[in-house]
């Protein structure tokens, strides 16, 4: 997920084939546009945009795998207790500065198609203004009265709560938030990991300690990016809205909460490194190993399970497998890492990018030969699917059909 800086204005097709109205940022991906009346191209155009997904999410998995060479270094714990025994000793933090999560107002797009606010209004009262209906025409409107009337009505959403916990909307009120998305969501172990994310950033390490062993015994771990994806989808659909224009804003809709709340979990990899940091300090190689552990399962939930659709979960995941196995020796064999070493498991993700790196690079090329037909496959794929599986069964399909001349 990414986001763009689109500017384009809702028409007729014949208007929308003849005016420039398809631009990236320019950090990312630079800008392209319409031709006049090259529809082909266009649509290739809006199969470009699906690979910038991988692009940058191999972008930011290579700098958050980067990133884990500069912490900075830990305090010796004042009384430092064995994890290994028992993780509910007292832990001191590293004494560094918290990072501020990214407020709402940071984190607003000027991304996506802007509907007609009449539009909008009248997709809202078609469904009862209802959470969903609500979050979806917040995400097109970026009006944030909408984003309050949804919290107001429907405060147990467990949507809504994401939203508003990726997007830090109230962040004066967020332990409110996060309670209450762990009480909505009690077999989710997101719930948990958000909110031992907070208690890191904010020096309580015994509580977020207790959520991490809280998140441990859950088998579900579930976003709702794909819902943001759904919602936008029949959003736009219902205004008329071009298949280009609906899977262009359902894409950035669903990724102006994805990143920041990936950017939040990081937190917890980083947590959990600092602890490492001062066990190693104080000599407790056990308890350095155990917070290891801990946070391989935590990095495994974004790599495996049903609910993991998008590549950037898998390179978060990777990243912070190797922000935790940083302290511990790289060349000693680990049963939690399946017998393998650090120093192993890191050339595992080195390669695992590369792979991504080649599949990015081989879809680019299908999505440029694919018909219609097989690009609709596609999306509906990665919506069952996945990213990865959705990319791959392209690449497969392009090698074997002939170009419709597209």
């Amino acid at each position: 997920m990414f986001q763009t800086g689109l500017s384009v204005k809702l028409r007729n097709e014949r208007r929308l084939e003849t005016q420039p109205v398809w631009i990236f940022r320019e950090d990312f991906l630079g800008k392209w546009s319409i031709s006049r009346n090259a529809r082909g191209k266009f649509m290739r155009n809006v199969n470009k945009f699906i690979v910038g997904l991988t692009i940058l999410a191999i972008v930011i998995g290579i700098g958050m795998y980067m990133n884990r060479r500069h912490g900075r270094p830990s305090a010796q714990p004042a009384n430092p207790g064995s994890v290994a025994a028992q993780t509910t000793n007292p832990i001191i933090h590293a004494h560094r500065p918290p990072v501020a999560a990214q407020t709402l107002e940071e984190t607003n797009p000027t991304n996506s198609a802007m509907l007609p606010r009449e539009k909008v209004e009248d997709y809202l009262r078609r469904h009862n203004r209802d959470a969903a209906s609500l979050l979806a025409a917040f995400h097109v409107l970026h009006d944030t009265n909408l984003l309050n009337e949804a919290a107001t009505n429907f405060p147990n959403d467990p949507h809504l709560q994401w939203t508003i916990l990726a997007r830090n909307a109230f962040p004066e009120d967020r332990r409110k938030w996060l309670d209450n998305f762990k009480t909505s969501s009690p077999s989710n172990s997101l719930a948990n990991y958000l909110s031992a994310q907070d208690y890191f950033q904010n020096h309580q390490p015994d509580a977020a300690m207790k959520e991490m062993a809280a998140a441990a015994g859950k088998s579900q771990f579930t976003d709702y990016a794909m819902e943001a994806i759904l919602d936008s989808e029949d959003l736009y659909r219902s205004s008329g809205s071009s298949v280009a224009e609906i899977r262009t804003a359902a894409m950035s809709n669903a990724g102006d909460d994805l990143l920041p709340e990936l950017s939040q979990i990081k937190g917890v990899a980083r947590g959990l490194q600092d602890l490492q940091h001062q066990y190693a300090n104080s000599g407790d190689t056990s308890s350095v190993q155990s917070l290891a552990q801990m946070g391989f399962d935590f990095a495994n939930r974004f790599t495996t399970g049903s609910s993991v659709k998008f590549v950037i979960n898998e390179l978060v995941g990777n990243a912070s497998q190797a922000i935790v196995m940083e302290s511990l020796d790289q060349n000693t064999s680990y049963d939690f890492l399946g017998g393998e070493t650090p120093a192993q498991r890191l050339a595992d993700i080195k390669q695992e990018k590369a792979s991504l790196q080649r599949l990015s690079k081989a879809f680019t090329s299908a999505a440029d030969v694919a018909s219609d037909d097989q690009m609709n496959a596609y999306w509906e794929r990665m919506k069952i699917y996945g990213d990865v599986p959705a990319m791959r069964w392209l690449v497969q399909q392009t090698a074997t059909t002939p170009s419709s001349g597209n």
